[in-house]
């Protein structure tokens, strides 16, 4: 029985990478004072959640009470904050420490309106304990658990009841710690998700910058709309300076809610320079950064979706967000306002806290992402800790990128070996080098099989099928079909792609009239513009004829998506104004525009997959053309000429 294999991939993956956000300093009186409850336990679960509520990710760590210090305390006890990993969605955000099951931890925890608990100043107070070989505590965190004890009096002090929050410990079992990629290079200094995998946005790999938009419906007193944008470019501008990170503004806007909970995958940084919808719960937290990605590494590979730099795979970003907390007196000081916006862009990147305790490591405290605002004037500075890291995600090498392709496998009782039939080209893109390699993983072989030669995947058929249904090219919705599908990415040795998709999207027979001239174009498709399944001479009907004199013949018009006895339908440009142009294509195929000044020597000067076709062209059979939209193109010389090639 034909089989078509389904995919459900939730292109969000919501999981908390940030380890805590820009804080004012508080003592450790303060911090306990602020807390409802202060205990040391070990964490027995981690699991993560959706909210129906406010679509937001959450995770709820069941922790161990093992040793109380204040307030009234179950046996085990929950704890929630924001982020966590559901299905395949992930959300990084820097207000919330991420637990593994089998830590110690010294938890200071206070309560939201809902009654839930969460760290009074995220990973600030939720230490990671770490013990020694012999088992005895390490210095400096048994030297602060009894300075805890002291101010505690051993635990004797008042504090709130938080045995609402108690667990009941049976249902939970053992509960092995998820396994992910943990070896290669160390993510020290980026936010990882619970697989340890970090996260990028990948559009700069491409020279494109990331588009901005700025809510600025409130702000700090004292500080005008001018100098508040001002302070948002100032931010974004240090990052860009020190990697390859790119962006640009893409204006104001209200966006209605709080920034964190808008994931529509539309790769969008928004700056929301206020909190009017009180998302920012931690005591004296003065913003809150952090992104969406798409999660998962591929299965059996390792290969992240947002592409490997250096060792170290990652997810891909797909949205990112600031919040900042206008109301504190704090960011009426310009400056801090402008530290605060660096050190919550630098979140959204994917970088974690430099330290989050306090140390003498001078380079660590006088990073922008220490986890304490300086407030010393200081503004958009990075120090070489800063640009060092985010290197580690921008870096000036840029990797490699590369497109999804799609096969509508033509099948016939002798496989048709016709070029540009049941293959693609898979191409490699890259700023800096042409050396790029093709890697394929992943495989399946249901209805066929893949071979790679050179650049081009070719597929077999390994039956004789006479029809099936299209299936939608379209991934964006994250779920998709196919008969067939193998992975690829490109590296140029040092870094490499997110890895793509080449998917048999429909399976055609040619050769029921019992011809056994198969020249790979399908019987539906004769059928459809001739009338017949077989090629006749008398209708210009052969895969080499040209019945509409437009330069291509049915075999090119077949695979090319257009219409062989409509002339007008032939492949060409459009229409074209000042850096942009419209052309004819076949949706979800790929193109590339090549460039000239004096029409002998041509470059390539971008690659595009055009997408924006209903979903009735996309699953028609035949695929009717669509009109392609392009900007963006080189206008900086005083003539410029364009050609489009269709990648075979």
């Amino acid at each position: 029985m034909l089989r078509r294999n389904f995919i459900f991939l939730f292109l969000l993956t919501a999981s908390l990478g940030a380890r805590a956000a820009s804080v004012l300093p508080m003592t450790l009186d303060e911090q306990i004072g602020a807390s409802a409850a202060v205990f040391r336990g070990t964490v027995l679960r981690v699991e993560s959640f959706r909210s129906a509520e406010d679509g937001i990710i959450y995770t709820r760590t069941a922790i161990r009470v093992d040793e109380g210090f204040k307030g009234r305390l179950p046996a085990v006890i929950n704890v929630v904050h924001r982020g966590g990993t559901v299905g395949r969605i992930g959300l990084s955000d820097s207000s919330s420490p991420q637990f593994r099951v089998g830590e110690e931890r010294l938890l200071l925890v206070t309560r939201r309106g809902d009654g839930t608990l969460f760290a009074t100043q995220g990973e600030a107070t939720a230490t990671r304990l770490r013990r020694e070989k012999k088992g005895a505590l390490e210095r400096g965190h048994n030297d602060l658990l009894e300075r805890i004890r002291g101010k505690t009096n051993s635990g004797r002090i008042s504090g709130a009841d938080v045995t609402d929050q108690a667990v009941n410990l049976s249902p939970y079992g053992v509960f092995a710690e998820p396994v992910g990629d943990t070896g290669g290079p160390s993510t020290n200094g980026l936010l990882v998700d619970a697989f340890n995998v970090p996260a990028r946005f990948v559009l700069p790999d491409r020279g494109e910058p990331i588009p901005y938009l700025v809510d600025a419906v409130s702000l700090p007193a004292g500080i005008s709309q001018a100098q508040a944008l001002s302070a948002v470019s100032n931010a974004m501008s240090v990052w860009s300076l020190a990697s390859s990170f790119k962006f640009t503004y893409a204006g104001m806007q209200d966006f209605g809610a709080n920034a964190a909970s808008i994931n529509n995958d539309d790769g969008l940084f928004r700056i929301q320079l206020h909190d009017n919808h009180h998302f920012i719960t931690g005591a004296n937290t003065l913003g809150i950064g952090g992104s969406w990605y798409s999660s998962p590494l591929l299965a059996n590979t390792n290969w992240g979706s947002g592409g490997r730099v250096g060792g170290t795979e990652f997810n891909r970003g797909v949205n990112g967000y600031v919040i900042l907390k206008h109301t504190n007196v704090a960011m009426q000081t310009l400056s801090t306002f402008t530290e605060v916006l660096t050190h919550e862009v630098g979140h959204v990147l994917g970088l974690a806290h430099s330290s989050n305790d306090a140390t003498n490591n001078s380079t660590l405290t006088n990073s922008v992402m220490y986890y304490l605002a300086h407030a010393d004037g200081r503004g958009a500075r990075l120090n070489s800790y800063d640009t060092n890291v985010v290197r580690l995600v921008h870096p000036t090498n840029t990797p490699p990128w590369t497109f999804n392709r799609v096969i509508d496998a033509t099948t016939a009782p002798s496989t048709p070996n016709v070029p540009g039939i049941n293959e693609v080209e898979f191409r490699g893109y890259d700023l800096q080098t042409t050396n790029l390699t093709i890697a394929t993983n992943g495989q399946t072989a249901y209805t066929g099989d893949f071979t790679l030669s050179d650049s081009k995947i070719k597929y077999t058929p390994n039956d004789y099928y006479v029809d099936t249904d299209r299936d939608d090219p379209d991934t964006s919705s994250g779920s998709y079909s196919y008969y067939d599908i193998i992975y690829a990415r490109v590296s140029d040795g040092t870094n490499a792609s997110p890895f793509a998709m080449i998917r048999v999207i429909s399976l055609r027979g040619e050769g029921s009239s019992g011809s056994l001239t198969f020249g790979g174009i399908p019987d539906y498709w004769m059928m459809n513009f001739f009338g017949h399944v077989g090629p006749l001479p008398g209708d210009m009907s052969r895969a080499t004829d040209d019945p509409d004199g437009d330069g291509l013949n049915n075999l090119q018009e077949y695979i090319t998506g257009m219409n062989p006895k409509a002339p007008k339908f032939a492949q060409r440009i459009t229409s074209f104004s000042l850096g942009s142009l419209q052309f004819q294509a076949k949706a979800y195929e790929l193109y590339e525009v090549l460039g000239s000044t004096n029409l002998t020597t041509w470059t390539r000067v971008a690659a595009v997959e055009p997408t924006t076709a209903s979903v009735q062209i996309r699953t028609s059979l035949p695929q009717t053309n669509i009109i392609a939209v392009i900007s963006n193109l080189p206008t900086s010389s005083p003539r410029m000429f364009f050609r489009i090639l269709k990648v075979p």
